[in-house]
């Protein structure tokens, strides 16, 4: 079940790691604007469903592994912050995100700009605290 729940956590951190070093260089290297956007819309929805996924199935082995006499709590925890903070992105930020964005082609203003950096900073501390609480649950959840 560790072994299961250790495996999850790393897969999790490769899809990131993943996206962050190769997919996104690459869209905004490859693709202008428009198709950028585009591709980005349908792609997010994707990576934090699959976070929530990641985060209920960390709850859900940690329950197991407490059943079988080993209190992991702090698998619990981390796993229901990490389906929390993706949910929020999936249903709060990534929806302002895309509107701030698509504000932005008529009002460049740096307000404007501020709004966008806030929001996706926001999205990104989010991916930052999940992955840190998987890191912290691997290296001392035992």
């Amino acid at each position: 079940m560790l072994t299961t729940l250790h495996a999850l956590i790393f897969g999790w951190l490769g899809a990131i790691t993943m996206f962050t070093l190769t997919v996104s260089p690459t869209v905004f290297a490859v693709l202008d604007g428009p198709q950028a956007s585009s591709f980005l819309r349908a792609y997010f929805p994707r990576l934090f469903r699959y976070e929530i996924t990641v985060g209920l199935a960390i709850i859900g082995l940690s329950v197991v592994l407490s059943m079988n006499g080993m209190t992991y709590h702090y698998g619990i925890s981390v796993g229901l912050i990490v389906t929390v903070l993706a949910y929020l992105n999936l249903r709060v930020i990534m929806p302002k995100v895309n509107d701030v964005s698509d504000q932005l082609i008529n009002d460049p203003s740096p307000q404007m700009k501020k709004k966008f950096a806030l929001l996706h900073g926001l999205s990104v501390g989010f991916f930052g605290i999940n992955a840190l609480g998987m890191i912290v649950l691997f290296v001392f959840g035992y």
